[in-house]
């Protein structure tokens, strides 16, 4: 699959997929983009919401976020491959 350079709609609103198959992110760097976190986890399947969460007032990432995929093997092997990658000086957290 090829990184997307367009932010596709789903990535505006936060969707969940069938059981099993949302993951938390957590550490996620300042500086990720929702395009960031979309493209770090598309390879691993059919990514259906990636997004991080920000304050209201300032638009400032409160440095968690969400993926969801639309099947648990998918799911499952960005958790195996993804949980303690590092950016920068954070390693990702990442879990059901």
């Amino acid at each position: 699959m090829h990184p997307l350079t367009l932010a596709p709609s789903f990535l505006l609103a936060l969707q969940q997929g069938p059981d099993g198959c949302n993951l938390f992110i957590f550490h996620i760097p300042n500086d990720l983009t929702n395009l960031d976190l979309y493209n770090l986890f598309v390879p691993f399947g059919n990514v259906i919401s990636a997004r991080i969460m920000v304050e209201n007032e300032t638009g400032r990432s409160r440095g968690f976020g969400f993926v969801s995929f639309d099947n648990r093997t998918s799911a499952e092997a960005a958790i195996k491959s993804m949980n303690g990658y590092q950016i920068g000086r954070k390693r990702l957290k990442v879990q059901h």
